[in-house]
């Protein structure tokens, strides 16, 4: 419960608002459909039912940044959100794309070098780096 607490005070205003609204809209639907939508959102995998704990946006993609962002010490954790809250969705998707693609053994690396890189060089550096 700590844990979905946390998640939930490390959300901007804005996506509480958005999220309170859907909680709302899913308390008004018939008990059947909210069963329906409960199982099928226990059906999926723990991973990705886990994922759904950093919001609507990141949580949609996070089966495939899971990779690259599942298991960070904790030290760059705050640092590696806060960053992965900020990119627009195509640096994402290059990100996404770079979480497959690195093997296990160079993955603390890349996030360092992500971490690294400037506001203003950061699409040009993952764009490169994620058509390598």
């Amino acid at each position: 419960m700590r844990e979905r607490q946390s998640a939930w005070d490390a959300l901007d205003a804005a996506v509480q608002a958005r999220l309170r609204q859907v909680a709302s809209a899913f308390a008004g639907l018939p008990t059947e459909q909210q069963h329906t939508l409960r199982a099928q959102f226990a059906a999926l995998d723990a991973l990705e039912r886990h994922g759904w704990l950093l919001g609507p946006e990141l949580g949609s993609e996070y089966w495939a940044l899971q990779p690259l962002f599942g298991y960070v010490p904790d030290a760059q954790r705050a640092a590696l959100l806060g960053l992965l809250r900020t990119l627009p969705a195509e640096q994402r998707q290059h990100l996404a794309l770079l979480s497959q693609r690195t093997p296990p053994q160079e993955r603390a690396a890349l996030r360092g070098e992500l971490l690294a890189q400037g506001a203003d060089t950061r699409a040009a550096w993952l764009r490169q780096r994620a058509t390598r």
